[in-house]
């Protein structure tokens, strides 16, 4: 069917590579079969609401003077205020407002690490697209291999998400609060295929589907961590995983440390510690270990 189809560009702070998120973005396991990354661009779906709709994002600037063109293919037209929400979210999902200069600035400073953000200058995060997706990814991925994980979540992704096809590729969406609200812990044991982890991911997506995402990226960290906590199923793991790599909150270190302690072991002598390191970059530490672990 003929879709429609919506443009524009993404305003962009300085300094930003979008090459480096493409090529994060083609090494990344949770999310390798639901988009297409090209050299240029990214096209994946998302839903907001009950609607489904794809985008495609792709370079428009440098990394000095960085801009993003995206499109937006729906099968019905968009109103402002989801053409509007899109638009967020894709900003958001990509960091696109994130100013990364006085993180440079200590980082270039720092002898160990200056070849590492040299080599991945303008490099951004590139978040889990939605609230939702990261929380259950957060319940799916504990104490399992990945392969095994993928499979439940798309097993998720089939039976509550949403599709679109968009010049002959059928993109689809991992669902949104609004679709699993809806589901029993029955259905999600039948779904998955494992009990506790549907239990647990009931009682994370019924919990999260009522709380303020807004709260969650701007409140204190340590209270916005506590409520997270407060969820049966989200322990320290989970509420820092899901702050840092699905709100963007980089204050703090990720909690998985073993190979964060690896990644610094390869770059640092063993005389620099990981709390000098915290004291260097205040902050901007969570931007460290993002990149320390990438460089990896």
């Amino acid at each position: 069917m003929a879709l429609y189809s919506n443009t524009g560009t993404l305003t962009v702070t300085p300094i930003f590579d979008f090459a480096q998120s493409l090529e994060f973005m083609r090494g990344f396991s949770p999310t390798s079969d639901e988009q297409i990354v090209t050299n240029t661009s990214l096209t994946k779906a998302i839903m907001l609401g009950e609607r489904c709709i794809a985008f495609r994002v792709e370079d428009a600037g440098s990394v000095e003077a960085p801009m993003v063109r995206y499109t937006l293919f729906s099968e019905e037209p968009l109103d402002e205020a989801i053409q509007k929400k899109a638009v967020e979210q894709i900003s958001f999902f990509l960091s696109l407002q994130d100013d990364l200069k006085s993180f440079y600035a200590i980082a270039q400073q720092d002898e160990d690490f200056a070849p590492v953000l040299l080599r991945l200058y303008g490099l951004r995060q590139v978040k889990f697209l939605t609230l939702c997706e990261i929380a259950c990814w957060s319940v799916l991925i504990q104490h399992r291999a990945m392969p095994i994980a993928r499979k439940m979540k798309y097993a998720l992704l089939e039976r509550y998400g949403g599709s679109i096809t968009v010049e002959g590729h059928t993109y689809r969406a991992f669902p949104a609060f609004e679709q699993l609200g809806e589901a029993s812990e029955a259905e999600f044991a039948d779904t998955i295929k494992n009990a506790r982890s549907a239990h647990y991911l009931y009682e994370v997506v019924q919990a999260l589907s009522r709380l303020d995402e807004h709260f969650l990226r701007t409140a204190p960290y340590d209270e916005a961590e506590a409520t997270l906590r407060a969820i049966k199923g989200i322990g320290p793991w989970s509420a820092n995983f899901i702050l840092l790599r699905g709100l963007g909150r980089m204050e703090r270190l990720a909690a998985d440390m073993k190979p964060l302690q690896d990644a610094r072991k390869r770059i640092y002598q063993p005389e620099v510690t990981l709390e000098q390191l915290q004291l260097r970059y205040g902050q901007y530490i969570g931007y460290w270990s993002f990149y320390l672990r990438n460089a990896s």
